[in-house]
């Protein structure tokens, strides 16, 4: 859908008002967010990936990090992100301040306690970086369980046994999503969809998650701060990785170590372009 789209420029400037207002309105950590009344309304599709390939192939809208696996494609749509995999997306973006970004991702975690798997965002900056876990999952059978979680660093750097981010003051903000779930609802039995939403050149990130059913999960917020998104200088990339946790933290149990992913998605919505001040006539 082009933002230039004719059904859009013929909306009118009080409907406009009337679904910017809210999407502005600060939050307390926690609370639900509101969508519009038509969530589909102005998203332009930016990335997306089925993972319909043939068994056993790797999906070209992505590669393997240096010394990790790659991720295969199972031949029934989904990606088997397998433990000790990280990935990151071929394409990159810019995008102009005060565009909306909506990452998305429906998935199945696995459902140990000795790995954690996530799809994340990252700002690959190295005098800047930033990351955003659309979703992070240690299993069902760890305290932690699932977060959804803002970086203003990240380490990379492995067995080192320090964490650089901390040690400069730059901790994460942790935002536990385990408790919030309703009553028999298990996100290690089925496929959810879990959501990031941020604005380029804004200060908070909000997160989202809908069960197998269609049920909200919950819907929270972080605290603001003008680092928690990617800026437009340098691309950022979705990331998919599944990691062991450090052996003193591993808890046995579990059958299924992969992350199973069914589609992964990128949309947008642009600011308004600017209107040019007419050229009063001459004469």
């Amino acid at each position: 859908m082009s933002r230039r789209a004719p059904v859009l420029a013929a909306l009118t400037l009080a409907v406009l008002g009337l679904l910017a207002g809210p999407a502005q309105a600060t939050l307390p950590r926690g609370d639900r967010v509101e969508s519009d009344p038509d969530p589909s309304w102005g998203w332009e599709l930016l990335f997306e990936d089925g993972f319909d390939g043939p068994a056993g192939t790797q999906s070209p809208q992505w590669h393997a990090m240096t010394g990790w696996n790659p991720a295969l494609q199972n031949g029934v749509g989904q990606l088997d992100v397998s433990a000790l995999s990280q990935l990151r997306s071929t394409s990159g973006w810019v995008l102009p301040a005060g565009t909306t970004v909506k990452v998305s991702a429906s998935l199945l975690m696995p459902d140990t306690g000795t790995n954690y798997a996530a799809v994340w965002v990252q700002h690959p900056n190295a005098l800047d970086p930033r990351e955003i876990d659309v979703i992070e999952s240690y299993g069902p059978l760890k305290p932690a369980g699932a977060q959804a979680a803002s970086h203003l660093c990240y380490d990379e750097t492995l067995d080192n046994g320090v964490d650089e981010c901390a040690a400069a003051g730059l901790a994460p903000e942790l935002l536990p999503v385990t408790d919030r779930f309703r009553d028999g609802a298990e996100p290690w039995d089925g496929y959810w969809e879990y959501d990031a939403v941020f604005t380029v050149g804004g200060d908070d990130v909000s997160f989202s998650a809908q069960d197998g059913f269609g049920n909200q999960a919950y819907a929270l917020r972080t605290a603001p701060d003008p680092r928690r998104v990617p800026g437009n200088l340098l691309p950022f990339h979705l990331r998919l990785s599944n990691k062991d946790v450090d052996p003193q933290y591993a808890v046995p149990g579990g059958t299924r170590l992969s992350m199973l992913v069914d589609w992964v998605r990128v949309e947008v919505r642009y600011p308004p372009d600017p209107r040019p001040v007419p050229t009063p006539p001459v004469g």
